[in-house]
């Protein structure tokens, strides 16, 4: 998944000068708290429908038309898991999902001030969710694990910050569909953008 992220980053820089008049690039990086919402899919362990984890992300975008920019990203949307243990016999059961995700999306500005705009995103991600149950009791132990790839839509929203003619601060919520059956994934995150 690294490589093809490279490779779609790398891409994205020297195909794409449909935009000749373009106002720049930028690189992205941001942290965030992601929401696996219908956690857990593999069992039936009792627990919240609701899990969160802290994510990162990194992304390129440029500029393709005026307040409006394409974009490409790599997210780490962090580890999620439930456990459930019970004393008595020694029995302990654990379930893990994570997922990362590479996405291409449309970003359009709607500016509301001089230094704050309305940001809107539209595109396609594609998940990479790696599952993991694990049984112990005992002195026994047995585990499973599952690998599953989705490819889906995203749509999110936010507000940009111009903090400097080179820095800018992005505080948006991104829903970004289904990663597993039954599992969905959004991301309330903040991130600094670096034009150049």
């Amino acid at each position: 998944m690294r490589k093809l992220f490279v490779t779609l980053l790398l891409g994205s820089a020297f195909l794409c000068p449909v935009a000749s008049y373009a106002e720049g690039s930028y690189l992205k990086v941001g942290v965030g708290e992601s929401t696996y919402a219908g956690f857990p899919v593999t069992t039936g362990i009792p627990t919240d429908s609701h899990r969160s984890a802290a994510a990162g992300f990194i992304a390129y975008g440029r500029t393709i038309a005026p307040n409006f920019s394409g974009e490409i990203g790599y997210i780490d949307f962090g580890a999620s898991g439930a456990k459930l243990s019970d004393p008595s016999n020694s029995l302990v059961i654990t379930d893990q999902l994570r997922t990362r995700s590479i996405y291409l999306a449309g970003i359009g500005d709607v500016p509301i001030t001089s230094a704050v705009s309305f940001q809107g995103k539209l595109g396609m991600v594609m998940h990479h969710s790696n599952t993991r149950l694990a049984v112990s009791f005992l002195e026994s132990s047995a585990s499973a694990e599952a690998t599953y790839r989705k490819t889906r839509a995203l749509v999110g929203a936010g507000f940009k910050f111009q903090f400097s003619k080179e820095i800018s601060g992005l505080v948006d919520y991104t829903y970004f569909g289904t990663a597993v059956d039954g599992t969905e994934l959004s991301l309330l995150s903040a991130g600094l953008l670096f034009h150049f």
